[in-house]
């Protein structure tokens, strides 16, 4: 396998505070992905790998060109050709196709007549606009993201450094993503928590707090040997566990053995059958050698016990944490019903349905069907056009960007301002047990990572007196780790009141326990 870049001991320090240090890989040129939790330094490793920033130490090489596509990445021009880096080479074709060319034209253009052909199944495969003089103003979010890695793929001898790319892409883009990527074979490094994608991977790269570590293979490799590491862990904690009970066991037996030895040497001082003086040196060699043991088993039992609280430490971050959404249902009663709704954006057709308790509906859809719009029009945001409908008055609508709470405020606040039944200690207290420790749960909540946010989020949702009948759900999962993703799919998966999501990642879908679909379209 060929390699496309290599890199060692790689750090990098923000405000004389190092993210992270000493990282050292190989880039091959196949499908590489690169996870890990959001606020580990992801996108930062990523920047450094396409040189628009400086590592404070270490070195990179790369022995191939690259291209870099991220998550901010603003298309160049006003038109789709200049946005695909071609205006040149199509103001060429256009004065070749109207019989004026030039002898610079003609030159630019040999071995190239099959461009414009490439060029249009390229987009037409993206759903995207074949005309390539239309302006970028009219192309929606998800279109422009299709559009700046279009760009990327027009460079086929390039390795392409993509992060998070499928987000704001619909089911119909993450699959042209992954067909795009696996006819890429000058490989790629795709920063991404789908793990419809992963399943494709070759090699999966994890940035954790102890560094970067590789799996070779695709997710359900990945996936196996974490759940190995984690067996090992638990298996030596219970090793140690044992061990310790057994070293207490000893040092009690020693206890029992000297005090016995102590009784014998009072009744010979009595009985008066031995000299003081051979007495007291018998007395003084035994009380030395039942503190060296004493010492002997306080060390051992130290180690032990420090062992145990790193094997504890480590398995704290390794299992997977849980939360339950303790609504009760009274009965399976309708909770949402709509009747000839037509929406004022996207889909246009009437809608009719009805949801009853412990329903779970997945909302699907082409990006700029309506989806959104219907959950917004259900939450009172934004007016129907025609029709009617009813939400149980219970019902709790969260946005992309989980917008339950003030983020303006710090976290605990936050969360005493949403439930003031619990000060904010005990909010404080509440965020520890789910990681949020220390200056983070001091700090605003909009500087928290998305999958921080969401279990902020949670939180006051779990909290509340009254937890709500009704879940309206906007891609709750966009910009979230994976470990997060599998914390909201499992409390999602057990929630018993009615659940409407809009999501385009089938294996989340999948998780929180559908029992209905909604298509909008196609």
């Amino acid at each position: 396998m060929t390699v496309a870049c290599h890199f060692s001991q790689l750090s990098i320090e923000f405000n004389q505070t190092t993210l992270f240090a000493h990282l050292s890989g190989t880039l091959l040129c196949q499908k590489n992905a690169l996870i890990g939790n959001n606020g580990k330094g992801k996108s930062v490793l990523m920047r450094l790998l396409a040189e628009q920033i400086t590592p404070t130490s270490g070195n990179l090489k790369w022995v191939m060109p690259f291209i870099h596509i991220d998550q901010l990445t603003r298309l160049q021009g006003d038109s789709i050709a200049d946005a695909l880096g071609i205006s040149e080479l199509t103001n060429a074709f256009a004065r070749v196709n109207s019989g004026n060319p030039t002898l610079n034209d003609i030159n630019l253009l040999e071995d190239k007549w099959h461009l414009p052909a490439k060029w249009q199944s390229l987009l037409d495969s993206a759903k995207l606009p074949v005309s390539l003089d239309t302006p970028i103003s009219h192309l929606s979010g998800g279109e422009r993201t299709r559009l700046a890695l279009c760009r990327a793929f027009l460079n086929k001898d390039h390795f392409l450094l993509l992060d998070e790319p499928d987000n704001h892409l619909d089911h119909d883009g993450r699959q042209w993503l992954s067909d795009k990527l696996a006819e890429h074979n000058a490989g790629s490094l795709v920063i991404t928590h789908n793990r419809a994608l992963l399943a494709h991977m070759h090699t999966i790269f994890e940035l954790t707090d102890k560094g970067l570590h590789e799996y070779g293979g695709d997710y359900a490799l990945y996936k196996e040997q974490k759940n190995f590491a984690t067996a090992a862990i638990e298996a030596k904690t219970e090793r140690l566990s044992h061990q310790i009970r057994q070293e207490k066991r000893q040092q009690q037996a020693t206890l029992q053995k000297a005090e016995q030895r102590r009784k014998q040497g009072e009744k010979v001082r009595y009985s008066g059958s031995q000299s003081l003086l051979l007495l007291d040196m018998k007395t003084n060699r035994a009380q030395k050698r039942q503190s060296n043991v004493a010492e002997r088993h306080q060390r051992v039992m130290s180690d032990l016990q420090q062992q145990q609280q790193q094997a504890q430490d480590q398995l704290i971050h390794t299992q997977q944490q849980k939360m339950v959404l303790n609504y009760q249902a009274d009965g399976k009663k309708v909770t949402v019903f709509a009747s000839q709704l037509q929406l004022s954006y996207g889909y246009l057709e009437p809608l009719s349905f009805t949801a009853y308790t412990g329903e779970h509906w997945h909302i699907k859809g082409l990006n700029g069907s309506g989806k959104s719009t219907l959950l917004k029009t259900l939450a009172g945001k934004i007016s129907e056009r025609a029709g009617e409908y009813r939400i149980s008055p219970m019902f709790c609508y969260l946005d992309q960007h989980l917008n339950l709470l003030d983020k303006n405020l710090p976290v605990a606040e936050a969360l005493q301002r949403y439930q003031p039944a619990l000060t904010v200690e005990q909010w404080r207290t509440q965020l520890g047990m789910l990681r949020i420790r220390g200056d983070k749960s001091l700090q605003p909540l909009h500087q928290l990572s998305g999958g921080e946010q969401l279990k902020a989020t949670l939180l006051a949702l779990i909290n509340s007196p009254t937890p709500p009948a009704v879940l309206l759900l906007d891609e709750p999962d966009n910009h979230l780790d994976i470990d997060s993703k599998t914390l909201l799919e499992a409390l999602l998966h057990d929630y018993q009141g009615t659940l409407f999501l809009v999501s385009h990642d089938e294996v989340f879908v999948e998780r929180c326990g559908i029992t209905h679909t909604l298509c909008l379209g196609n």
